[in-house]
């Protein structure tokens, strides 16, 4: 008998086990259905635990293994520790079940343990009961299948006084694989309704039109139509300007704040005259500024695509600058943000910069800043914080968010020139992409079909009226050539606007941005 009664223990707890993962699975699902990628979805706050805890060296590594898939990667370890939790908690309370011999028990434990766990995580105590609940039912599902003896305790022990032990464990495995099987089932279909219903409750899906003045709307909209007329014809590569949904994003949150316009304020702090605090609809109030500005990673692989423009709108900070007064000693200042990211710019870099607020002629999206984020034309893309809610000047340089993780982002990007595009044609071969050289402006791009040997320049899109004095927006370049070996080895370099040709030292993005020529293998 102890040896049976030992030998359907262990199956017990392996289904015990299994039981409570499919709780938790759903439990998120639940929670994600209710809430979608908003702060009450139990994710979030396991999402910053990871992003907070983990250590710089595991943060590097993570990205460079994964590029830019890291945040993504970064979210699913935060699913795993929570789905580790609730089926840790729900495994206590079939335990407990099984101690005090209640049939069901579990189930009201089980319901309960989760909605406090998930209300302590996120605060929302109301959108914790979507998480409780399909947990609870997860549970349900399964005591109930042991009514007719298929997994009870009870039910075996009254089983083992009749039956031999071959027949009573076969029974007992068989009836649990079916159970946890349905129960399964169950849950990865309730999962996947979930992820459509929570996709559908997340903010932020749909831009709407900038409200603006008919000559803000007629200036936006000439910046993008003269783009648009522009733009060379690039297979594989983006225009002059970048469409919303494809402008790249990187942040270090998995689940971006949700910050209403009527909630946010900016304070300007530190060591200025009079500290200044203006919240969205003074800001708006203000003369707006509209123009081309172009963005680009610091963590970003040589010919990755984590560079695009975009038509902004925004106030410019010097406007703000001249009422605070800071100091002469003030020369630096910490950009904080509503999420706790930071970062330390030059005054002089401030002082050229934008609060923006509207992106290609729509309100700026929830993934890029909203309602407001700094613009620093020229400043890898780490520099233009998104979220913004403080710009404390301070006597001198702090390391900002990234800084203290190994990084040296803050200062002006490097120049680069893309190579996105390749084009077959019958007897050419045209190539083309992108060229970026921050403030001077991009004057020219070569290209050589031998690996380096000779240059040939390139055709150059207009460079645009960026709507500012300054050239901090791309250009694309375009070049055609008839094949005359078996491979032609493509490289392309730029040259900015001083004259200065755009660095050949290779460089990874660590610490302080990709430099050098992008170069393809090219054949017919």
């Amino acid at each position: 008998m102890t040896h049976i009664t030992s030998r359907l223990s262990t199956a017990h707890l392996v289904w015990r086990t299994v039981t409570a993962i499919l709780a938790g699975v759903a439990a998120i699902a639940g929670s994600f259905a209710y809430a979608g990628l908003t702060p009450a979805f139990v994710g979030d706050p396991a999402a910053s635990f990871v992003v907070d805890s983990m250590p710089a060296a595991i943060v590097n590594a993570v990205r460079d293994a994964f590029g830019p898939l890291a945040q993504p990667a970064s979210f699913l370890l935060a699913l795993l520790v929570v789905a580790a939790l609730f089926a840790a908690t729900v495994l206590l309370a079939l335990e407990i079940e099984v101690l005090a011999d209640r049939r069901y028990l579990a189930v009201a434990l089980a319901a309960v343990a989760v909605w406090l766990v998930a209300t302590a995580a996120t605060g929302a105590p109301v959108a914790a009961v979507a998480a409780a609940v399909p947990a609870a039912a997860v549970v349900a599902v399964v005591e109930l299948a042991a009514v007719h003896d298929p997994l009870s305790v009870r039910r075996v022990r009254e089983r083992l006084q009749s039956e031999s032990e071959t027949d009573a464990q076969a029974r007992t495995v068989d009836r649990t694989k079916r159970a946890t099987l349905q129960a399964g089932f169950g849950t990865l279909s309730f999962a996947g309704i979930a992820a459509l219903v929570g996709q559908r409750r997340t903010p932020g899906e749909g831009v709407p039109a900038l409200e603006t003045d008919e000559q803000g709307a007629r200036t936006e909209q000439q910046l993008l139509d003269d783009a648009a007329d522009a733009a060379l014809d690039l297979p594989d590569a983006p225009g002059l300007v970048s469409e919303i949904g494809a402008f790249y994003t990187v942040d270090i949150n998995t689940i971006d704040p949700i910050l209403e316009r009527g909630d946010w304020a900016l304070s300007i702090t530190g060591a200025v005259d009079s500290e200044l605090t203006i919240d969205y609809d003074a800001l708006r109030e203000r003369e707006a500024e509209r123009f081309y500005g172009t963005l680009r990673c610091v963590g970003e692989d040589l010919n990755d695509r984590e560079m695009d423009t975009a038509v902004w709108t925004g106030v410019p900070v010097a406007d703000l600058l001249e009422e605070v007064g800071p100091g002469d000693e003030a020369t630096h200042v910490v950009a904080h943000a509503v999420d706790d990211y930071w970062n330390t710019i030059t005054r002089e870099a401030l002082e050229r910069s934008y609060l923006v607020y509207g992106m290609n002629g729509r309100f700026l999206p929830r993934e890029h800043g909203h309602p407001v984020r700094l613009f620093v034309p020229g400043n890898w893309g780490e520099v233009n914080v998104k979220w913004l809610d403080e710009l404390e000047f301070v006597r001198e340089e702090r390391d900002g968010y990234w800084e203290e993780r190994g990084w040296d982002g803050t200062g002006e990007v490097e120049t680069v020139t893309k190579l996105w595009s390749v084009d077959h044609q019958d007897d050419a071969i045209t190539v083309g992409g992108h060229a970026y050289a921050g403030l001077e402006g991009v004057d020219a791009v070569e290209v050589s079909i031998d690996g380096g040997e000779t240059w040939t320049a390139a055709e150059l899109s207009p460079e645009p009226d960026a709507g500012t004095e300054l050239r901090d927006v791309w250009r694309q370049w375009r070049y055609s050539f008839e094949p005359a070996a078996d491979r032609h080895e493509v490289v392309v370099r730029a040259i900015d606007g001083t004259g200065a040709v755009q660095t050949e030292d290779p460089s990874g993005p660590k610490p302080d941005g990709a430099t050098g020529w992008v170069s393809k293998t090219i054949e017919p």
